[in-house]
């Protein structure tokens, strides 16, 4: 679970969301852009369209905060990544989930 100095709040959701800067992987979109805050910041979305179930989308999710969280320590700091779970993340098992989310991190250049 991601401490609450890491994620973003509304304010810097709409901020992020209009001025970030793009990624893509195969099944996780990244939009980051710098703030001034001394932690990296995230926050998570599932659409309704990836999963229609509540359940589903919610175990996306903490899945995701779980693998990121495990990488917190090595992120560069002063970024706010606002990362979205397309359609097929649902199938992955938690390996290969894990792997596409490093992939697209290192892939945007926010882990150190």
């Amino acid at each position: 679970m991601l401490p609450k100095k890491n994620k973003i709040d509304k304010k810097l959701f709409k901020e992020v969301f209009g001025i970030g800067k793009n990624y893509y992987g195969r099944i996780i979109s990244l939009k980051i852009t710098p703030i001034k805050d001394k932690n990296t910041r995230f926050t998570f979305v599932v659409s309704i369209k990836t999963a229609k179930k509540a359940v589903i989308r919610n175990k996306i999710k903490r899945r995701a905060r779980y693998i990121t969280s495990k990488l917190l320590a090595s992120f560069k700091k002063e970024i706010a990544v606002i990362i979205f779970l397309k359609k097929g993340s649902e199938k992955l098992k938690f390996k290969e989930l894990e792997n596409e989310i490093t992939i697209t991190y290192k892939k945007a250049g926010i882990l150190q």
